[in-house]
């Protein structure tokens, strides 16, 4: 079971936040893909706070029947606290994809203002332990760490995939998720993409990122 906990400061009075967080949601909406920014034959929607919110968002994992193990890991499926605030996301669905999968958003990006310094390092820690753990509902799961940096004045990024095999057995069948994470000018850019679509989503979350920079 999931729970959430949520805190918000709708002041009113001077900036949400200090450097780019200071941005209203429409204008942090504005840095995400647009629909022609997908490949053509995608299906593209977007979701828009608009409250000009600056707070947290954090996610209590109180159920071990989930049958993660350890159950720390259930963060790196892409539901994880990296001390942001959400303040915009837009998805697209491949409608080449087959019908059980229907309504699957293969790539996700969402923008956020920054709230807490030390819950992107906190986060990246916990993935670099959980390279190897288990589900009782879908068997193993294998993380990859693909970029792990910290340049000093630019953007400290962060990309994984997750290879999840059901079974037990490494033969039987596989998928694999992509996650990348961007924290830069007191914003974090958060991304997700499912199987096969790692190459549209990589250009999209890079040149989202250089708008942020350019910004």
């Amino acid at each position: 079971m999931l729970k959430s906990e949520r805190h918000q400061d709708n002041s009113s009075q001077g900036a949400l936040a200090p450097n780019l967080a200071a941005l209203n949601d429409r204008q942090l909406a504005d840095l995400l893909p647009r629909e022609q920014d997908f490949p053509a034959s995608w299906t593209v929607s977007e979701i828009k706070q608009l409250s000009d919110t600056f707070g947290y968002f954090r996610y209590h994992v109180d159920d071990e029947g989930l049958g993660i193990n350890p159950v720390e890991c259930f963060s790196v499926l892409g539901v994880a606290s990296t001390g942001a605030f959400d303040a915009a996301e837009v998805f697209g669905h491949d409608r080449a994809d087959p019908p059980e999968v229907a309504a699957r958003r293969d790539i996700r990006l969402m923008i956020g203002r920054e709230f807490d310094s030390a819950g992107f390092d906190a986060f990246t820690s916990q993935v670099s332990r959980c390279l190897q753990f288990s589900s009782a509902a879908a068997g193993s799961y294998t993380v990859r760490i693909l970029e792990d940096t910290r340049t000093g004045g630019g953007p400290q990024r962060f990309r994984y995939s997750v290879t999840t095999t059901v079974g037990t057995d490494p033969s039987d069948e596989t998928r694999i998720d992509y996650y990348s994470y961007a924290r830069t000018s007191g914003l974090i850019l958060t991304g997700a993409a499912s199987t096969g679509h790692q190459q549209p989503f990589d250009a999209l979350f890079d040149s989202t990122l250089n708008r942020i920079v350019d910004r």
